[in-house]
């Protein structure tokens, strides 16, 4: 299976080894794809333990859960990268299904670089959602109406 992350490889060899804890990001471009691959893949303690320990307690364990559940992430765009020594900045869109709408984002993240990378915070944008019809194509590829689509309902409630 190719990474939710949209890096063209296997996930297995991709974010598989940072969410297991096999490995650490070494680089702030590596965990901001790495916490999209956990909120696809229901990590959630991944995604709580990766936040700088200043804004962990903001960030509580339950809302990034219902959120992540209630969603089927559908693509991640890396637009930018700046990394320096110990801070960095990633600009990215995220498309996602909720419910019938196509919802999208787009954020320039600072993380933080403290014995490991940290996400620390963001400037968010957010597109207006678009209704999805129920002839529609589905947007997570599948290439199938929305009504008929089984593979983005896997991952969330949609």
């Amino acid at each position: 299976m190719l990474c939710y992350c949209g890096s063209a490889k296997s996930f297995e060899l991709c974010c598989w080894p940072l969410l297991s804890g096999q490995t650490t990001a070494k680089t702030c471009e590596q965990l901001m794809r790495s916490r999209y691959s956990a909120y696809c893949h229901h990590d959630i303690n991944y995604i709580h333990q990766t936040y700088h320990v200043s804004t962990r307690a903001d960030n509580a364990v339950t809302a990034l859960s219902q959120f992540a559940k209630s969603c089927h992430f559908v693509s991640l765009n890396v637009n930018s990268v700046e990394e320096h020594a110990d801070e960095g900045y990633v600009h990215f869109c995220v498309s996602y299904i909720q419910h019938n709408l196509l919802c999208q984002f787009s954020e320039r993240s600072r993380f933080v670089y403290q014995n490991g990378w940290y996400y620390i915070d963001g400037v968010l944008q957010d597109a207006s959602p678009v209704k999805i019809g129920r002839n529609d194509l589905c947007p997570c590829g599948s290439n199938k109406k929305f009504k008929l689509c089984t593979e983005h309902k896997l991952s969330a409630n949609a």
